[in-house]
């Protein structure tokens, strides 16, 4: 909350903190977005963007997304009247995939739903019960216990009960390997899309965007 300009010291201007503010917080892979509360929700609630003016970039792919966003956003930090830009990452995350061979498991007498429950309930763990304590409620939830869940070899004595009562390891009836991939998807319309966000020191938004349209057909097409 801004208090009134009276109480401001002299010679500030609104311009002049947000330079101040930008030189103080600076931080690896974030950009600052300086608005008005209740207009930030505005933009976000009717585009879905925080930013006064920004961009949208959909396609079918994530690394093609990326890579033009980076280009919009090096060609647009040139122009006049730009304070910031900045274009969405596409963070990558670990992730575990577990192909379960159908043939393997049915020799067990198992099926594909059989191998998950065991993978869901072991691994990701199952809710057996419930406490009540006052007011409150907690789900009790079982799983394997860390050192036996917490790399590849492990993973694989993840142990399956089969019909007959025998317990076989899940690397008999499965293949286990690590993948990277993105962390989060962007989908609006059932298009990947990319955001690039921009932050502008005019209020000439109108004018900003014709110059940039321009600037993107000239040297995007």
């Amino acid at each position: 909350m801004l208090k009134p300009r009276r109480q401001w010291p002299t010679g500030m201007t609104y311009e002049r903190m947000i330079a101040q503010m930008n030189a103080k917080l600076q931080f690896p892979g974030l950009t600052n977005t300086w608005t008005m509360p209740v207009v930030g929700r505005l933009d976000m609630e009717l585009t879905g963007i925080k930013t006064p003016v920004g961009l949208k970039i959909q396609g079918p792919s994530l690394a093609g997304i990326a890579t033009l966003g980076a280009r919009i956003s090096d060609l647009l930090t040139r122009l006049p009247g730009v304070e910031s830009v900045f274009a969405e990452r596409v963070a990558q995350g670990l992730y575990i995939n577990i192909a379960v061979h159908r043939l393997e498991a049915a020799r067990y007498g198992l099926t594909v739903g059989d191998v998950q429950r065991a993978i869901e309930s072991g691994i990701g763990g199952e809710d057996i019960a419930e406490t009540v304590q006052g007011r409150e409620r907690f789900p009790i939830n079982v799983r394997y216990a860390y050192d036996f869940r917490n790399n590849l070899p492990q993973l694989e004595q993840v142990v399956i009960a089969t019909p007959t009562g025998a317990q076989i390891p899940l690397g008999e009836v499965a293949s286990i390997t690590f993948s990277r991939g993105p962390s989060m998807i962007r989908d609006e319309g059932g298009q990947l899309t990319g955001y690039v966000y921009l932050n502008l020191n005019t209020s000439n938004y109108g004018g900003f965007v014709a110059h940039a349209n321009r600037l993107l057909r000239e040297r995007l097409t």
